[in-house]
């Protein structure tokens, strides 16, 4: 078999053309935003059937309306052994086109299950730390060419369902996983076509059209239609920041229930779509504002440095805009439909959101960004502590006045401090280059963990006298509560007195979200 593997691969027969057939129709367009289409074709040798190969995509792509460069490796002057050496000048021009596209394809053979050696040596040479990926010493390396996609297309003598089934894909699962996507590029087609030294002229003709018509698709196949287009937006949303304001709205909605002995479903749903468009708004918000300290930001991680979709191109300005328009319109809704329900308290309910928008708008957006003069630490634990609690309590038909929703409230908004206070740590250096004043660059990182500890105490000595030790169950929570914030105070000490480094803090900041969700998760225990 391996013989057959590393078989040179047969060169373009005279009468194999490689565009597609006179007429043939090329069904794709180009996509707005997806337009640069970077063809690197990987064969050793001129003259080869994937050459024909690359020369029908870039035909293809270009007939849908796309610019296409094309790398041919083989032509390319440089030394593939990487030895730290000065990057050569055909190196950095291919870097640039790398960093110039928004679609990569690589077209290779597979010889001995993988890729040949000039390509593997390209990429070796190319893919460099600093340039394709950042590596963290406390957490997992940033793949620095995020918001691309690739396509994989190799021809092999292998028959397909032995490569596939029975080795694996040894080649294309290390460049589509321990390569592309280690860069960034998540998002991999692969096309395998073989085997060729059994294949007639009229097989490789077909294989060519083929690839003119995915080359013409791409775009649609990739940055457009249903899943590529959820894709994108999923990330905006920055979903894992709506359960916690979810659990405090029923945490609130419970606590009006429960004095009244039931709970009216159709306005807890309504309430909480509320709830999730709110923070919809106000991520999309943030990341638009938020963009010069975005981008200048290298230690951004899945709760801080925004969603990062427009620094990487992967949505507009103007597409977020229109996401926030759309949500705006949805959210405006929700009263009619708590009308319709015959509920009442709807005025006091809608000042609440109204309030809750507004503070989280005024988060990011000029002239207010409370964000930028210190207050957005504050306004975070207000909005998901005291605005959300208030707003559940009062959709279940209790008196904003009451105090049962202002304790809860409180109570969370010490619980969240510390967390939305050390989320500004990794951030300080672009928050303080663009002119941000979070709390962590005002005061500086001493006192900052002075306030996060000051917060988790406060929060716990709340809990206490709170929550009590009734029963078996209010022994448990308070016991947990103590030991998980007590551990978290001694961290933070302990980083105190490491120096405050700089950079990210992920198990702090690990060890400070988990705190607060014992707060939320008692809230709900206790009404339900």
């Amino acid at each position: 078999m391996n013989s057959s593997v590393h078989r040179q691969q047969p060169v373009i027969s005279p009468h194999i053309s490689s565009a597609p057939a006179p007429g043939y129709v090329l069904p794709g367009t180009a996509v707005p935003g997806f337009s640069r289409v970077l063809v690197i074709d990987g064969h050793p040798s001129a003259g080869s059937f994937g050459e024909a190969l690359a020369l029908s995509y870039v035909e293809g792509a270009q007939r849908a309306g796309m610019v296409v460069r094309t790398v041919k490796v083989r032509d390319l002057k440089f030394d593939p052994v990487e030895r730290n050496q000065r990057p050569e000048e055909d190196i950095e021009k291919f870097q640039d086109d790398l960093l110039w596209s928004h679609h990569v394809v690589m077209i290779f053979p597979t010889w001995w299950g993988s890729a040949p050696a000039l390509l593997k040596g390209l990429l070796d040479r190319a893919l460099r730390p600093g340039f394709a990926f950042e590596l963290r010493e406390d957490g997992p390396a940033d793949g620095l060419l995020a918001g691309r996609t690739a396509e994989l297309i190799t021809t092999m003598d292998t028959p397909r369902w032995i490569y596939r089934f029975l080795l694996g894909s040894p080649g294309i699962r290390a460049l589509k996983g321990a390569t592309l996507g280690f860069c960034g590029i998540k998002r991999v087609g692969v096309t395998l076509l073989g085997p060729i030294h059994e294949s007639t002229p009229a097989q490789r003709q077909t294989w060519l059209k083929q690839t003119a018509v995915q080359a013409a698709d791409c775009g649609r196949r990739y940055h457009s239609g249903a899943w590529p287009v959820t894709r994108r937006w999923l990330r905006a949303a920055r979903l894992p920041f709506y359960p916690f304001p979810l659990m405090v709205f029923a945490a609130g909605a419970g606590a009006a229930a429960g004095a009244r002995g039931w709970l009216d479903w159709r306005v807890m749903v309504i309430g909480a779509a509320g709830v999730a468009l709110t923070e919809f708004i106000t991520v999309l918000t943030n990341d638009l504002h938020d963009v010069e300290t975005d981008r200048r930001n290298q230690n951004h991680g899945p709760f801080t440095g925004g969603a990062r979709v427009v620094v990487d191109q992967t949505l507009t300005p103007r597409d977020l805009c229109r996401g926030r328009l759309v949500a705006g319109a949805v959210l405006a809704t929700l009263p009619v439909c708590y009308l319709l329900t015959g509920a009442a308290g709807g005025g006091a309910l809608l000042g609440i959101g109204l309030t809750g928008l507004a503070l989280g708008m005024a988060y990011t957006v000029p002239p207010v960004r409370l964000s930028w003069r210190t207050w957005g630490e504050v306004d975070v634990a207000v909005t998901h502590g005291l605005i959300v609690a208030l707003a559940g309590y009062v959709s279940q038909g209790g008196r904003w006045t009451d105090p049962e929703p202002w304790k809860m409230g409180t109570l969370i908004f010490f619980a969240v401090l510390p967390s939305i206070i050390l989320a500004g740590f990794p951030d300080a250096g672009a928050d303080a280059a663009a002119g941000k004043q979070t709390v962590v660059v005002r005061f500086g990182r001493e006192r900052a963990v002075w306030l996060a500890m000051g917060g988790t105490g406060m929060a716990m000595l709340l809990f206490l006298l709170n929550r009590g030790l009734h029963d078996f169950a209010s022994a448990f929570l308070v016991t947990g509560v103590m030991a998980h914030g007590g551990y978290l105070i001694h961290r933070l000490q302990e980083y105190r007195n490491d120096g405050l480094r700089s950079g990210r803090i992920n198990g702090l900041l690990f060890l400070a979200l988990t705190f607060m969700l014992w707060f939320a998760v008692e809230a709900l225990l206790r009404y339900f």
